[in-house]
Order: C-alpha cells, then structure tokens, then sequence
C-alpha cells in the first residue's frame, strides 16, 4: 500500500512535470517562430501561417495564446469564472476544474466559430455584440450574479425545467457545466472584445486564402492556450477555498463587489465619464462599508478586512472628489486639441484622400468606434501627447467612426479591410497604403511615434 501511494506521489510530479515543459515548449514556440507577433502588422501573421508548416503555427498559437492570457483579452475573464466556482454551494477540485475546462471551450469554440464567419462577413461578431442595449442587459445579467452573491436570491433554472434535469444525477451535472460553458460564449462575445495583430491575421487568412476549416482550428487552438491560466485558477479555487461557514460569506460578498464592478466596467464603454465614476465611487465606499472600515475588530481577519475596506472608503473618496472638481485643463487637452479630421462616410473619407494625393501629403487614418475601450485609452493617453501631435503634423490625420452597424459603416470596412478597432492605416504621398505599416489593437505612446517615424520614410 505504502509502495502504490509512492509511485502514486510520484507519477504526479513527473505529469506535472511533463505539463509543465509542455507549457514551456508551446510558450518558447510562440517567441521562436514568430518573430513578426511582437509587432501589431497582421499581415506579419498572415505571412507566417502561409509560410510555415501546421505543426509550426498551430504550437507557435497556441504559445501565443498563453502569453494573451496576461493582457485585457483575457484578464475580465477571471474574476468571472472565480465568481462562478465560488457560488457553488459545495466544489472539490475535480469539479472546480470541470467547471474551468467547461468554460475554457465555450470560449474556444466561440473563437472558432466567430472567427470562421468573420471571415466572411468582414467583421467579428464581438463587433456585433458591442451594441448599447447588448452591453445593457449583460451588465444586468452580472448585477444579478453580484445579488445572488449576496443572499438576496438564487440563480437557477425554471422550477419545470430543473426538476426534469435533476431526476437524473447526470442530467444535473451536465446542466451545470453547460451553463458555465454559455457564460465562457457570452464572456467572450461580449465581456472580451479583444483585436490583435494575431487575431486579425488570422481573419484574413480565412478571408483572402478561403481556408475556413484551418482557420477556425488556429483560433481554437490559441484560445485554448488562452485558457490554460484559468484552469490553473479554477483548480486552484477548488483547492484553497475554505468549507461552508461566516469566512466563505465573506468571500461571496468580495466577488458579489467583482461582479457589480465588472458591470460597471462594461457600461462604462456607453455611459458619460462622469456616471461612470460616480458608480466606481459608490462601489468602493458601499464595499467599504461591508468589510467593516467602520466597524471594531479582534482578529487578524477582521483587520485585514478592516484595512482593505479604509483603502476602498479612500479610494472612492479620491475618485468621487476628482470627478465633483474636474481639471478643465486636462478636460480641454484631451477633447479640443485633437489632431484629427472626423469622417463616418465612405464617399468624405475617399474625397479626403484624393485631395492629400494632389497636394502630395501623407495620410495616417484612424479607425475607432465610440464602445472601443482600446481606442478611448488611445485618445486620453496616446493621441492627446504634445510629441504625438507634434509628429503628426506633417500628416493629413482622419478619424474615421465606425461605431454604428449600418451599410455606409460596412462600405468603409469593405473598402480598407478593417476587421475590428482601433485599426491605423498610412497611406504614402502617392496615395497609396503603407501596408507593412498597419496597426491594429491598443500600442503604446512610444510605439505610435516610432510607427510615425518609420512611415514618414517610407512616405
């Protein structure tokens, strides 16, 4: 007995161990083979996939997807999926680990899939999704969670329905795995409206080379790689949450504080700046409340509790004071001084160009959309910097809106091959596209100089 528990021991550590080189291996694989994925030039991505075998870019993805799991395509998810296993009423980690795998392919799959029909349509589906009134009600869906994370009711399905399901063990079961794998589809469609270089190249692979199957089985792969890190949380909850009592209310609580935040993180892509920090400091001094800032304690539980909730009470103070008196300033930098020629037709944006083309200017174009957080983060921290507007005069600057679902906002994606937001195209005095110069997704204020810098030449 003593001889099967060590091996037992032992075959453990060396899967983990196994598991562990693999994740190495897929991880080196994306840095090795893909020296282009650094940049944000989904053509660099296109051209790798087509120029390399299907071992290569299905390990270099799927690499590839581990590393996106640290960034905002992914990070959402988190508190999301800990949310889920933390209001289940009894969770071991086979089950905690169930749950993640469960969520992880609805994720993979949704990938898969809107990237498969994006390659058609010309635009993802999360670009769909990210209409007001979806935004709205997914919003609720969490505020909903948040209160049943407090005690007020229970999520659950119709009574009819669940006793059908629950007459059979394994129907029950099935139903709970099924229903987080819908929340991994609605997390990703909507929670997690991420554009990157990868992703986009792959779309236009699926686009221009009609490789629908093949493209649809990279985008699974790097979300599958995507996932690894939450089923890593998820097993890890199983393992370190503690058993039924007053500290797991407590924890319900602090995720029931998440998940009204996650709504608020979501609606602050509609609301004006101001609702939304108002609702960020109402968040933080109502959850102060309720880790007991005002209250006595005699543990160290208590304390910590105590301290985390005078650090929210704080932190809500500063944001609702910041938002009562607001930096006219800072106000005026960021909303009048903007470089840009604003344009949401096809026919404004195509006269813009021929006349930069007559009097010989370059052109850098800006696709954006009013519900693209990456693209308010590049108007407040990148576009609004003296140096940025300073190397950008020499250009003919156009924002163009592509916030609305409409044929005139189809015609212009059609036209430039824009997939998703934020999208930078160059065009050349000539006026032709400097393609190699494309950018996609969120950069940096030293990355938008040096791609200024590095068209200008080739302009």
């Amino acid at each position: 007995m003593l001889f099967i528990t060590y091996w037992d021991i032992k075959m453990r550590k060396l899967i983990d161990s196994f598991m562990i080189l693999l994740l190495i291996f897929f991880t080196q694989a994306a840095w090795s083979y893909t020296p282009g994925f650094e940049s944000s030039n989904p053509d660099t991505v296109m051209h790798f996939i087509t120029g390399n075998s299907a071992f290569v870019y299905l390990s270099a993805f799927f690499g590839l997807g581990i590393l996106l799991a640290f960034t905002p395509c992914v990070l959402p998810m988190v508190p999301i999926l800990s949310g889920i296993i933390v209001g289940q009423n009894s969770i071991s980690t086979g089950k905690a680990f169930k749950l993640s795998l469960s969520y992880v392919t609805g994720m993979a799959i949704t990938y898969a899939g809107a990237g498969m029909l994006a390659g058609y349509m010309g635009s993802t589906i999360q670009t769909v999704m990210q209409r007001p009134v979806v935004i709205t009600l997914f919003s609720v869906v969490f505020v909903a969670m948040a209160l049943s994370m407090f005690g007020f009711f229970e999520l659950k399905f119709p009574t009819s329905l669940g006793n059908r399901l629950n007459k059979n063990n394994q129907l029950g079961k099935q139903r709970s795995y099924l229903s987080v794998g819908i929340m991994g589809v609605l997390s990703t469609l909507i929670v997690s409206p991420c554009v990157t270089a990868p992703l986009i190249g792959v779309l236009s692979y699926i686009g221009q080379n009609g490789q629908v199957i093949m493209g649809g089985l990279i985008l699974f792969v790097m979300a599958l790689g995507m996932g690894v890190p939450l089923l890593i949380v998820g097993a890890g909850y199983g393992t370190l949450l503690p058993k039924a009592g007053s500290w797991m209310l407590k924890i319900k609580q602090l995720f029931g504080f998440i998940m009204l935040g996650i709504a608020i993180w979501m609606l602050s892509r509609i609301l004006n700046q101001t609702i939304t920090h108002i609702l960020w400091a109402g968040l933080l001094m109502v959850a102060s409340i309720s880790l007991g800032a005002l209250k006595s304690q005699n543990n160290w539980r208590g304390y910590l509790a105590q301290g985390l909730g005078i650090l929210a009470l704080i932190s809500g103070g500063i944001i609702f004071y910041n938002t009562a008196i607001p930096s006219v300033k800072i106000k005026q930098a960021s909303v009048e001084n903007s470089p840009f020629i604003k344009i949401n037709t096809l026919n404004a944006l195509q006269l813009q160009l021929e006349q930069a083309k007559k009097v010989r200017k370059a052109v850098f174009l800006d696709f954006s959309a009013d519900w693209c957080g990456d693209c308010q983060e590049m108007d407040t921290k990148v576009f609004n910097q003296p140096e940025i507007q300073k190397a950008m005069s020499d250009w003919v600057s156009i924002k163009v809106d592509i916030s609305d679902k409409n044929a005139e906002v189809d015609s212009i994606k059609k036209a430039f091959g824009i997939y998703g937001t934020p999208t930078m195209i160059f065009f050349n005095t000539s006026g032709e596209p400097i393609t190699q110069m494309t950018s996609v997704g969120l950069i940096s204020l030293s990355k938008m100089l040096q791609l200024l810098e590095q068209a200008r030449h080739l302009s």
